[in-house]
């Protein structure tokens, strides 16, 4: 099941400085939703109060109907909200299907007893949740790298393990904060494909925060741009590639470089 974001007039102050004034849009469920700007236009900010991490001083945001706003991380997590980060946050040591376990752990029902005695239970769901993380690892394209350590293996395929890990919680909206910053062009076209599928095999809602226009303008079924903090238009791809406000403020260039 999918979910609809709904964020209206959202603004959060820092001491004297405004990160965010007046922000609203909406993530259809099913659907790729980017939002894109200039460094330090509150993109990271927006996601940080999404999922919890910051609380809003105005507005709010709604996810199917229900507020977000001053929820705690763990609560909105649990209500089936996932991210990444800028930085890959990987169990560096841990084998990629054992990252991806680590997803999983809130799924899994069973106590200590049975865990220090290997009862059926336990057993049961370890097997459950490593078919999960296999599967997990197939759908973005690790099956074969199952065994590595997420610290040996190349960028993309890191980014591509977050995904995985991400989706482990069971999300019905994903956060994606510059899933494709330094990945090379081949990188990108692979996080491009398991982008599609996830929209459109797993009908998830998708926000995807990121600078690499090439992948934005692939993926997205509508684009928000922030500038200043300030919401500067929330379009179609096409509509966003040709306006002029946004060629000036971040794409920089005349529409037809664009």
């Amino acid at each position: 099941m999918t979910a609809t974001l709904h964020v209206e007039r959202l603004g959060i102050r820092f001491g004297g400085l405004v990160a965010l004034e007046d922000v609203s849009f909406s993530v259809a469920p099913g659907s790729i939703h980017a939002v894109i700007g200039p460094n330090g236009a509150g993109k990271t900010t927006l996601i940080n109060l999404i999922t919890g991490l910051y609380r809003p001083t105005s507005g709010r945001m709604l996810l199917d109907g229900a507020p977000l706003s001053g929820l705690a991380s763990h609560r909105i997590a649990a209500r089936g909200v996932a991210r990444s980060f800028q930085n890959t946050e990987l169990f560096t040591e841990l084998t990629a299907r054992e990252n991806v376990l680590a997803g999983l752990h809130r799924h899994l029902h069973y106590g200590l007893a049975e865990t220090v005695l290997r009862l059926p239970r336990w057993r049961h769901a370890e097997r459950e949740a490593a078919a999960q993380a296999e599967a997990l690892l197939a759908r973005v394209g690790l099956a074969d790298q199952a065994e590595v350590a997420a610290g040996d293996l190349a960028l993309g395929q890191q980014r591509r393990l977050e995904l995985a890990r991400a989706l482990a919680t069971g999300p019905r909206l994903l956060l994606l904060d510059e899933p494709a910053a330094g990945l090379r062009a081949a990188e990108a076209e692979d996080l491009v494909r398991v982008l599609r599928d996830l929209r459109d095999t797993l009908g998830l809602a998708i926000l995807l925060v990121d600078h690499v226009m090439r992948v934005v303008m692939q993926v997205s079924d509508r684009i928000t741009v922030l500038h200043h903090g300030r919401l500067l238009a929330d379009d179609l791809p096409e509509a966003i590639r040709r306006n002029p406000q946004v060629i000036a403020a971040y794409l920089g260039g005349a529409p037809h470089a664009a």
